[in-house]
């Protein structure tokens, strides 16, 4: 290995690279692709990618924020009982979840980087669709559209980071977590300025002062058209910065080692010390998940289905009229020349976007549910629903209970700062609170998952125990009264939370080998949407009956 990558500048960091990878080769640990990656070390290289898939994270979470933070406004601006405004956030996570399962199965397909690139200028388009819409129906299809978009950014983004940062730097990935969270800070942040002035605050009580909600209670269309005008900046970020490049890992499974080499050394050159790569270097047979995902045929139907991607079918309508001029004078002379090209050309489109990726997902799946992997897919599957039930019930009700809980009752003995405060400013500087709260959780999953090897914990028994505190905090939250109280144990539950996630998001995508890992982490996050789907209508449910029951479930 060594004598395959040398460094051509003759500098001192020689010897590091060097030592390093004579301590992967005496451990036995990686294929050559990994301990390539390895030598080639963290640079700004991947300190940008990072930061580029974590704007990825932010968006997720902003918009999610944004919809929990308007559900008030939404139902009072549409008229909307409270047994139906959860359809909302419903239709936007039943979009994640389709975009989830869409994004990534096009990942293992089309490539990373493509995808990388598009979900964003998705998510701005249907964001400024949801501002525009005049009916609830029309909010719920634009925000379906949304989620669909925001839904694929978070597992083909750390999929895409995984795959480049070297083995030793991969809880990073956790890292990744502090953007989501920053995500629902600029969510609140932003509601906070725009909503309490421009919105009809107690317009279903009768004896509320009179209030236009045509023409004052847009608030929460002015949020969502900051957020679009935020979201058109991520995607510009992403789009013009061009020195990234396709995963090295996704191009040798894709049987283009070549190019792989070629990645690598520009990275290496990016990082500051052009090392020479060879073919060599880049093997990757044996996985670093441990064992095969699917036997050798099912490998080679994976392989069938990717190619024909790029194959002729798909080229052909790339060709030129000089090219397939001698094909189109074969078709009978009935039937117009143009009408068949369309035709063909239909079928050809059908086929490559839609036949071909849900056969190849299809196949990946399978092989995910076959053998020694299947307990280990059914149980990752589950924890990712389970969890964002719980969450999603919490979050997205959070801003409803906590104007709740801020109206002084005999019960809550008034939790408010100040009479004079208003009724939206009082609870929405308490979400922002929350928000903010979590930013550190993120820093903690990442300290947790490095930390826990010293400890002897794995990262699932780690998971387990960060999930147990966070169960204790929600519990605490219904149980305290007293301003203050509420807000510690409302910090505590989202500092603990955000670093659960953070463990899951950091955990997945390592359990799963390079040809379905996209799909994989993408079908996890298609299920977790599954409970977030669940969520805001049981959570209507459980809030007529009392407001705290959406924490207790």
């Amino acid at each position: 290995m060594a004598a395959t990558l040398q460094q051509e500048d003759g500098s001192d960091d020689l010897e590091i690279y060097t030592e390093i990878d004579q301590i992967s080769s005496a451990m036995g640990d990686g294929t050559p692709l990994d301990r390539t990656i390895d030598k080639i070390g963290m640079g700004g290289y991947q300190y940008t990618l990072l930061a580029l898939c974590g704007l990825g994270w932010a968006a997720d979470n902003m918009w999610l924020q944004a919809v929990a933070i308007a559900l008030p406004r939404v139902q009072v601006s549409f008229s909307v009982p409270s047994a139906s405004i959860g359809y909302l956030s419903a239709m936007t996570f039943l979009g994640m979840m389709i975009g989830a399962l869409l994004w990534g199965a096009l990942s293992d397909l089309l490539g990373r980087i493509l995808v990388f690139k598009l979900t964003l200028g998705f998510a701005a388009f249907f964001g400024f669709l949801a501002f525009y819409v005049e009916t609830f129906p029309g909010l719920c299809f634009a925000n379906f559209l949304l989620g669909t978009a925001v839904g694929g950014s978070m597992p083909t983004d750390g999929t895409f980071a995984l795959e480049t940062l070297p083995k030793r730097k991969r809880h990073l990935l956790t890292s990744l977590s502090i953007f989501f969270s920053f995500g629902s800070v600029i969510a609140a942040v932003t509601a906070l300025f725009v909503i309490p002035g421009n919105s009809c605050q107690d317009a279903h009580v009768p004896s509320a002062p009179p209030c236009d909600i045509h023409k004052d209670n847009n608030g929460w269309r002015y949020l969502f058209f900051l957020l679009t005008v935020i979201t058109v900046a991520m995607s510009l970020t992403r789009i013009l910065f061009t020195n990234l490049h396709e995963s090295p890992r996704f191009l040798v499974h894709k049987g283009r080692k070549d190019d792989a080499v070629i990645v690598l050394t520009k990275i290496s050159k990016a990082n500051g010390h052009e090392l020479q790569v060879t073919i060599a270097d880049v093997n990757d047979d044996n996985e670093e998940a441990g064992g095969e995902v699917v036997s050798p045929a099912e490998r080679r139907s994976i392989s069938r289905y990717d190619e024909r991607v790029d194959g002729e079918e798909g080229s052909s309508l790339l060709r030129s009229p000089s090219t397939s001029g001698r094909s189109l004078s074969r078709q009978p002379v009935a039937q117009s020349g143009l009408t068949s090209l369309k035709s063909s050309s239909f079928g050809i489109l059908l086929r490559r976007w839609i036949g071909i990726p849900i056969k190849a997902w299809y196949t990946r799946v399978s092989g995910l549910l076959t053998g020694e992997w299947r307990t280990k897919t059914l149980l990752i599957w589950g924890i990712w629903m389970n969890m964002a039930l719980a969450y999603t019930i919490f979050n997205v009700y959070l801003p409803t209970l906590l104007e709740y809980r801020s109206k002084p009752t005999p019960e809550n003995h008034g939790l408010r700062r100040a009479d004079s405060e208003s009724s939206l400013t009082g609870p929405l500087w308490e979400v922002v609170i929350f928000t903010v709260g979590g930013c550190p959780g993120s820093l903690l999953g990442a300290y947790l998952v490095d930390a826990a090897p010293r400890w002897n914990l794995s990262k699932p028994m780690l998971l387990s125990l960060v999930t147990s505190v966070t169960g204790i905090s929600c519990l605490a939250f219904v149980l305290v009264s007293g301003y203050f109280s509420v807000i510690l144990t409302t910090v505590a539950m989202s500092l603990t939370s955000t670093a659960m996630w953070s463990i899951l998001y950091g955990m997945t995508p390592e359990l799963f080998v390079t040809e379905v890992r996209g799909t994989a982490s993408g079908t996890a996050s298609a299920l977790s949407r599954i409970g977030g789907i669940i969520a805001p209508l049981l959570g209507g449910f459980l809030v007529d009956i009392n407001p705290s029951l959406v924490i207790l479930a």
